[in-house]
């Protein structure tokens, strides 16, 4: 036997019933999200002192969903499932507004109206600029360019939309 906690389904079922984001859920769901953590191998199954590998779980439950059809998706009560893998998954809060991955990029509408700014700009423009980084600039200092960050990293964030839109 293994240091960890391991509980019978019945129980797991039951000290999920207290967790905040389960809360007020009939026992028949609990048991359905149960087997669905099981068969997606988000919760480890310890069957006769033996940890159950994730590729056999899924075969496992199919063969005793068709020893047993009248309640395919409930657990076999023979097996122990892992009670910190269980709270790992369900006791988190219902909603998660973390915020995730990198900022979102800057208005790129705004990014386009600008390079079409510097295009004409190198063209004939009344405000003749001699290179992309030069326009870009101009329009830095003159204050059309919104965004955070330096006006050397406004620049350079103009000249690669630039380069995006209109290198051939």
């Amino acid at each position: 036997m293994s240091r960890y906690r391991w509980l019978r389904p019945s129980k797991c079922v039951d000290r999920m019933s207290h967790l905040p984001s389960l809360e007020d859920k009939p026992l028949e769901e609990l048991d359905r999200i149960l087997h669905g953590a099981v068969e997606k191998g988000d919760v480890r199954v310890l069957l006769n002192d033996l940890t159950v590998p994730k590729e056999h779980i899924a075969i496992y439950l199919r063969l005793h969903a068709l020893a047993f059809p009248e309640s395919p998706k409930v657990l076999p009560p023979d097996v122990e499932l892992s009670y910190d893998d269980l709270m790992a998954v369900f006791d988190r809060p219902t909603i998660d507004n973390r915020k995730r991955g990198r900022p979102r990029k800057e208005d790129r509408a705004t990014d386009r109206r600008l390079t079409f700014e510097m295009h004409k700009m190198l063209a004939s423009h009344p405000q003749r600029a001699s290179s992309a980084a030069e326009a870009a600039r101009i329009l830095v200092k003159s204050g059309q360019v919104p965004g955070a960050g330096t006006s050397e990293s406004r620049a350079k964030r103009l000249v690669r939309a630039f380069r995006r839109y209109y290198s051939s």
